[in-house]
């Protein structure tokens, strides 16, 4: 072999080794982007996706107040991302956050979907444990959804996760079916009850729910106060009972223990919530609200989660 096509071998080599060793995070990635269309607002586009606005606007380095145009092109931050504005975890948070959240398991659910549960820690554990029924919003995935509750449910008791039984997206959709809902959600609790038998409670327990998630949970929860006898509903609208609100209500009140309404003021259903507090306090229903100026159509357990503790232990009275 000749010395000048010896030396050409050898810079070949040498080119191979170094793409070989570039760094990951250097290549082009490819973000999910979305337009924006005449009178979107960020809170409506933040929705859309089922993120936080403060992870959108992180993702875009823009502020809430900043002016959004038609056009304009959006980033659209992973699900997984948390905002800016979220505190600084340490290493031993962190850790202990882990720890809740091993142990997700699949429940095969006879006639619906799979649902993904967590069973309690803490005291009392292996005792009768109320049933925390985590509905997800459109297009989110119950597993994850259940992975963020984790920390926060599972020293109450057993956190539940039924998947919404129609695709969207890239997760799940309950199509604003509250009928085939309600299957979805007795079944799952029946089939929890099914595998571990007295440790699981019957009567008494909670129906969490968010955006489409929370119109289900307030269809089923009013229908079925005997077993959901507590409810937290995150951006709760009126509208979701229709014109029955009223009859529903009266009939249900004498075993409705206590709801819960978490919405932001930046939510384009506030409004409704606040009707929906009217409707329960008219109906003689113990209810409390919290309404972060700063938030909007979000579940913002990372930034503020000592607000869903406080409101699951309110509801546990």
């Amino acid at each position: 072999m000749s010395r000048g096509r010896s030396v050409f071998v050898c810079l070949l080599a040498i080119l191979a080794v170094l793409v070989c060793v570039v760094p990951e995070s250097s290549a082009q990635t490819h973000a999910k982007t979305h337009r924006v269309e005449k009178g979107q607002t960020l809170g409506a586009i933040a929705r859309r996706y089922q993120v936080s606005v403060d992870a959108l606007c992180e993702a875009n380095r823009i502020r809430r107040t900043d002016r959004i145009r038609p056009g304009q092109q959006l980033v659209i931050p992973s699900d997984k991302q948390e905002p800016a504005t979220a505190p600084a975890k340490t290493e031993g948070t962190a850790r202990k956050e882990t720890d809740w959240q091993q142990g997700l398991q699949r429940l095969d659910v006879p006639g619906a979907p799979p649902a993904y549960f967590y069973e309690p820690m803490g005291a009392g554990r292996m005792g009768l444990r109320p049933v925390f029924m985590v509905l997800h919003g459109r297009g989110s995935s119950a597993s994850a959804f259940c992975a963020r509750w984790a920390p926060v449910v599972r020293p109450m008791g057993w956190l539940v996760c039924p998947s919404a039984p129609h695709a969207h997206a890239s997760g799940q959709t309950w199509e604003n079916d509250w009928v085939t809902g309600r299957r979805v959600v007795e079944a799952s609790h029946q089939a929890l009850r099914a595998k571990y038998g007295r440790r699981v409670q019957l009567v008494g327990n909670t129906l969490i729910g968010f955006s489409e998630g929370a119109f289900v949970a307030m269809n089923v929860g009013v229908r079925e106060p005997r077993t959901f006898n507590r409810w937290l509903i995150l951006a709760a609208d009126d509208s979701y009972w229709g014109a029955e609100a009223a009859q529903l209500l009266g009939r249900a009140r004498g075993r409705l223990r206590r709801v819960y309404l978490i919405t932001g003021k930046q939510d384009e259903v506030f409004d409704g919530t606040l009707r929906t507090q009217a409707l329960l306090r008219q109906a003689r229903v113990p209810v409390h609200i919290s309404d972060p100026s700063e938030m909007g159509h979000e579940v913002a357990l990372e930034s503020k989660r000592s607000m869903y503790q406080a409101a699951l232990t309110w509801l546990q009275r």
